[in-house]
């Protein structure tokens, strides 16, 4: 289904993160300049969109999600996410190639630090149309009387990158405009693919989905979801 046009926002907060503060640190003077002068130029450069579909499944193991259809994605924390619903909802979004030519172009300009700040925007561009989307897709669901998980995407936690084949799979490349490259990193490179859960609520106030990174002692993870 889509393309879904969702226009993304930066968050100061983001950017502090990606940029080592953690996400509470204040910018200074000359790098706060620098992200200003490039927040006009980067509408200009991003190209969202985000494909979705809703896939059935079939059984959820140990270790393993099947889905209808024979896909199986394999992950001990994610089929434990997903032990009680019956529905994903599987995504692919990216902001397109034209913020990665630019960025290329201020590498081979030797302004380093420059192409690390766009860099990092359009990291937190395409983070943020997801979390819009999920977000937005959740208030429909609860509407519905429907409640989500956490998303989840390959490459985290205990979710195999490799598994970003089965999940890209889904989805014809020339559709999405979204390749995968043999290294599974996904091109254009600010990309991400992922699911969510979907489950009937039982009550009207489920309990609060499954955060694997509450069994996680990696503190200092960038992803980390506290």
């Amino acid at each position: 289904m889509g393309p879904i046009l969702i226009n993304p926002s930066l968050k100061e907060h983001e950017l502090s993160r990606l940029f080592g503060g953690g996400g509470h640190q204040s910018f200074s003077c000359s790098l706060s300049a620098k992200v200003e002068s490039y927040k006009e130029k980067l509408n200009t450069l991003l190209e969202p969109r985000l494909h979705y579909r809703i896939e059935e499944i079939a059984d959820v193991g140990v270790g393993s999600v099947s889905i209808e259809g024979g896909t199986t994605f394999r992950s001990p924390k994610l089929s434990r996410a997903l032990r009680n619903s019956n529905e994903i909802v599987c995504f692919v979004a990216t902001v397109g190639g034209a913020i990665e030519d630019e960025i290329d172009g201020l590498m081979a300009e030797k302004r380093l630090s420059e192409a690390y700040i766009l860099d990092a925007m359009g990291s937190v561009a395409v983070e943020n149309m997801v979390e819009q989307f999920h977000q937005g897709e959740r208030s429909e669901f609860t509407i519905e009387n429907r409640s989500t998980t956490l998303r989840f995407s390959p490459g985290y936690c205990d979710w195999p990158v490799t598994e970003q084949k089965k999940l890209l799979g889904l989805f014809a490349s020339e559709f999405t405009g979204i390749d995968l490259l043999d290294s599974c990193l996904m091109q254009p490179r600010k990309s991400i693919s992922g699911l969510f859960g979907l489950s009937y609520a039982e009550d009207h106030h489920p309990p609060p989905p499954y955060n694997p990174c509450q069994d996680c002692k990696k503190t200092d993870c960038m992803a980390r979801r506290t």
